[in-house]
């Protein structure tokens, strides 16, 4: 048995990089899976992965910025599966790299659409039932650019820093920063903050890779 056998574990952007490494790593710890994202075909390629594990992930499309969709996700997820155990809040963009003068609105809204009002929304829909069960962990991936902004990326990591603030002002932070826990329906909210990747959005760029190696910190719980 893994640690997490009969437990519900919802996970957005589940077709491709981390959160579908996320939805490996929660499969192969007995989790039942709930993979959204608004890619059908990725997420089903995600769903095939798994297929040596030990049960069939539920796939739900979903736009998380359209609060109808967050809902009908929730929806399915409680009548199929009975409830929720963790909701790993994964789906994000980069948004565009430019001087902040030059940023188009558009642009900016549509980073925060994503990266902070779709979180917002998938807490929204699923916290309810965390808090009639008083058990839950909601799990926000950040980034290191949250704290440490890289030059051109301003909406990026406004975003970004909105997440690990979002952790904190639900939650209160414990002495050891190894999770936060809301005081009174126990519901742990951590945020943690991957550095750079390498997947089919962003290519190897050993530069990069030279920096992060450099600065090993770079990957922390910004939940403290």
């Amino acid at each position: 048995m893994g640690l997490l056998t009969d437990r519900v574990a919802v996970v957005t952007g589940a077709g491709r990089g981390i959160g579908r490494a996320i939805a490996l790593a929660l499969a192969g710890e007995g989790a039942q899976l709930v993979l959204a994202g608004r890619s059908v075909d990725a997420l089903e390629q995600t769903r095939k992965l798994t297929a040596d594990t030990e049960r069939d992930p539920l796939v739900v499309p979903t736009d998380i910025t359209v609060p109808d969709q967050v809902e009908a996700l929730a929806r399915a997820t409680l009548e199929a599966l009975g409830g929720v155990d963790v909701l790993v809040n994964n789906s994000g963009i980069g948004g565009p790299s430019a001087p902040l003068w030059e940023v188009d609105p558009a642009d900016w809204e549509a980073t925060m659409a994503v990266n902070v009002t779709g979180t917002y929304l998938c807490c929204r829909a699923f916290l309810p039932a965390m808090v009639t069960r008083r058990s839950g962990s909601v799990v926000i991936i950040g980034s290191m650019t949250g704290k440490r902004p890289l030059v051109g990326r301003t909406p990026y990591a406004a975003s970004k820093m909105a997440l690990v603030n979002r952790a904190r002002a639900s939650s209160t932070v414990t002495p050891s920063a190894s999770a936060c826990r809301s005081i009174t329906q126990s519901i742990r909210s951590p945020s943690t903050g991957p550095g750079e990747i390498t997947f089919t959005r962003t290519p190897y760029d050993p530069v990069s890779a030279a920096r992060v190696r450099a600065r090993p910190t770079s990957a922390i719980l910004l939940a403290a």
